[in-house]
Parts: structure tokens; C-alpha cells; sequence
């Protein structure tokens, strides 16, 4: 629903976190993220990383270690045009030449094992993903990926087709979409009581000061040490669960309940989330409430988001050059976002580069420019021509 999904006990790094935050996983599968051999002969990626220092070998920076990132480049599929705003050229001989003593070590080419070092990755991040996708009940036929930081459509791509995705999003400016969210977030606080009780009309009873409490709290913050004076809205959620069950999922509510005392309706926005979430709920099981949440936000004045020139002429790529899909060279074409209008459709192989990161487009996929200068890059075998 265009909502995010919030936890609690999420972790940063080694620590966590005890209040509600956007839910988060990490997998550590970065652009500098190392490649080696074990003892047994076999290819790894990960966990130790090269970091920004010394960072990948082809950033000249005094890395000598292969990664992620080498391995891109030894397949030519980045580096064609500066990166970092003119800070970084992409040394392509020293990428092949930290991964050449793996080559060696495995019997096999630069280009085949720079190949394999993408799909180990791409592997370690689909069995994070998938354990995700799992977990909330979600089916990725009906999603694009979203692509953004540094190195986040150089590897989106493989990513969504591994996935069985439609495709990937990726935003004018991948590598601030940070801040534009900085920039365009509401005021929004959460105020959490721990209540354990269970749903009936006596459980509710004991709910109401807490709630009455989370109110207040919540117009406090808002109206006096924000200085908000607009319009509030107000959510109320609770962690519920089953008795006896080991792990609690997010319902949201309706306030009017609350004050009602009314245990069924509680109750049965339980079990609908649980059979969305499971695939199954047991309506006559006594529920348990966790915790209270209560949500307030405020909205703020948000920058105006200007589209893109409509395109009046088929676009050109800069360049052509042979880059390595899947084993094999395959010519590819290379463009620069700044050429890019709205319209705009060309067809992978495709390289597109810009300050701020390198999209990454496999041969089996379209690429559209919407009217925000968004890339909409779409799985040839979901995308159908619409226009007439």
C-alpha cells in the first residue's frame, strides 16, 4: 500500500534497536566485497570487504584485492565515462589484473571467473532477499526493484531476474536518493507501551490508560516541541500473536475499538493479517496484545519534482563497446543519463552512465524513461508495447 514496514528490534550493526524503525536487513554484498579461494579449491565473495580504502583495484586507490566491483569492470561493463564527478576513472587492466591469480588458481579465464564472482553475488544477496520475501508474505512477480545508491543498478538487473521480478526503477540520481528522502519526510514520531494482555473486553480495559497516555504524549510532541500546527494523523498498531506463539506480527487498528472495548474487532484484524502474512489464522485461538503503538506525523512542505523534456528524436548511444553477459561478449550499447528524455526506450545489452553510478542492463531487457527521468527497466518477456 505504499506504506513502509516498521519493526522493533531491528539492528544496527551489533546493537539493537528498541523502538519502532523502518525494517531493515543488511547483506553483505557490497562493491567491495572481496573475492578468494578456499583451501578447497572453491570461489568465495565475502565477508571481508576492501572498503573506500584502499577500496577495488581498478579505483587506482592501492587495492590489489579482487571485488565485486574489479569484477564488473573486467567484464567492461562500467568505467566508459568518469565516475565520482570527474574523482574516479576506472582502471580496467588493474581490475583484470587483481583477478587473474584466481583465474589461475582456477584453471579458467579472467573474464569467465570476473563472470562467476557476479553470480556469487548476486547468489548471496537472492537468498537474503528470498528469505524476506518469505517472511512477509509478498510475490515478486508483482514488483520492480528499486535500485539506488553508489553501486545499486550496477547489479539490480541480475538481481530482479533472479528473483523473477518485473524489473528495476532506478531514480535520476541513485546516489542522493538519501537525501532526497531527508528532504521530503513528514514529522513522524512512534510512542510504544508494552501492555501484555490478553484481547477481551477486560484486556482492552487495562489498555485504555496506556492509550489515553500515548495521546497525549503524541499531541505533545507534535503541537509543542515541534511546533506543528497543522493537520496530525494519527495510527494506532499493536504487536499481536497467538498465545503461546514465539514471535508477535504488526495489526493495525482502529482507535474507536480501543474506547469501545471491542475484543472482536481486535481480534479479527488478528487473524485477517496472520492469513495474509501465513496462509492460514485459527479464529477460536485466544490473542495476545504485546505492545501499543501509536503513529503520528505530520506533513511538511515537500520540493517540487520537475519532469523531464519530452524526447523529440529517437536516442543515440555515445559508444558500443564488447561486454561479458553471462559468459559470453556481447556488443552493448553505451549512454549517458544526461542524454536521456522522457520517452525514450532502447533495449539491452545497454550500459548507462552517470556521475553518480552505472545502470547495468542485461540483453533481455527494455528500458523506459518516464516523465520523471526514472529508468523503468523491464524484462523483455513481461513488457508489451502499449503505445500506439
Amino acid at each position: 500500500g505504499g506504506e513502509p514496514r516498521y519493526g522493533v528490534g531491528e539492528l544496527i550493526g551489533d546493537f539493537q534497536i528498541h523502538i519502532p524503525s523502518v525494517s531493515v536487513s543488511s547483506v553483505g554484498q557490497g562493491g567491495g566485497s572481496m573475492a578468494w579461494v578456499d583451501p578447497l579449491g572453491m570461489l568465495q565473495v565475502g565477508p571481508d570487504s576492501a572498503g573506500s580504502t584502499p577500496g577495488p583495484a581498478c579505483y587506482g586507490r592501492g587495492g590489489t584485492r579482487p571485488t565485486v566491483t574489479d569484477a564488473v569492470a573486467a567484464c567492461n561493463l562500467v568505467g566508459h565515462m568518469p565516475l565520482g564527478y570527474g574523482a574516479v576513472e576506472v582502471d580496467h587492466a588493474a581490475a583484470r589484473a587483481a583477478i587473474a591469480p584466481l583465474a589461475e588458481a582456477l584453471g579458467s579465464s579472467v573474464e569467465t571467473v570476473a563472470g562467476d564472482i557476479i553470480n556469487i553475488s548476486v547468489s548471496g544477496m537472492y537468498t537474503e532477499v528470498s528469505g524476506l520475501i518469505s517472511r512477509f508474505g509478498i510475490d515478486p512477480r508483482d514488483f520492480h526493484l528499486f535500485a539506488f545508491g553508489g553501486a545499486g543498478a550496477m547489479l539490480a538487473c541480475f538481481l530482479a531476474r533472479e528473483l523473477d521480478m518485473n524489473g528495476v526503477v532506478v531514480p535520476p540520481t541513485p546516489g542522493v536518493v538519501s537525501a532526497l528522502g531527508g528532504l521530503i519526510a513528514d514529522l513522524k514520531n512512534d510512542f510504544i507501551r508494552t501492555v501484555y494482555c490478553g484481547v477481551s473486553a477486560e484486556g482492552l480495559a487495562a489498555v485504555a490508560s496506556p492509550y489515553d497516555a500515548l495521546g497525549a504524549q503524541a499531541e505533545d510532541w507534535l503541537r509543542n516541541k515541534q511546533g506543528f500546527e497543522g493537520e496530525a494523523v494519527v495510527k494506532v498498531l499493536a504487536d499481536m500473536r497467538y498465545q503461546g506463539q514465539s514471535y508477535e506480527i504488526e495489526v493495525p487498528l482502529e482507535g474507536a475499538w480501543l474506547e469501545a472495548r471491542n475484543a472482536a474487532a481486535v481480534a479479527d484484524a488478528f487473524h485477517a493479517e496472520h492469513a495474509r502474512l501465513f496462509g492460514h489464522s485459527s479464529p477460536t485461538a485466544p490473542v495476545q496484545m504485546v505492545n501499543l503503538r501509536l503513529t503520528i506525523s505530520g506533513a511538511t512542505p515537500k520540493p517540487a519534482l520537475l519532469p523531464l523534456a519530452p524526447a523529440v528524436a529517437p536516442i543515440a548511444p555515445r559508444l558500443a563497446v564488447d561486454a561479458w553477459f553471462d559468459g559470453k561478449a556481447v556488443q552493448t550499447s553505451v549512454y549517458h543519463r544526461t542524454d536521456l528524455r522522457a520517452g525514450h526506450r532502447f533495449e539491452g545489452p545497454a550500459i548507462i552512465a552517470q556521475d553518480d553510478t552505472t545502470t547495468v542492463v542485461p540483453p533481455d531487457f527494455v528500458v523506459d524513461v518516464d516523465e520523471f527521468g526514472n529508468l523503468v527497466i523491464t524484462r523483455r518477456e513481461a513488457w508489451h508495447d502499449d503505445r500506439p
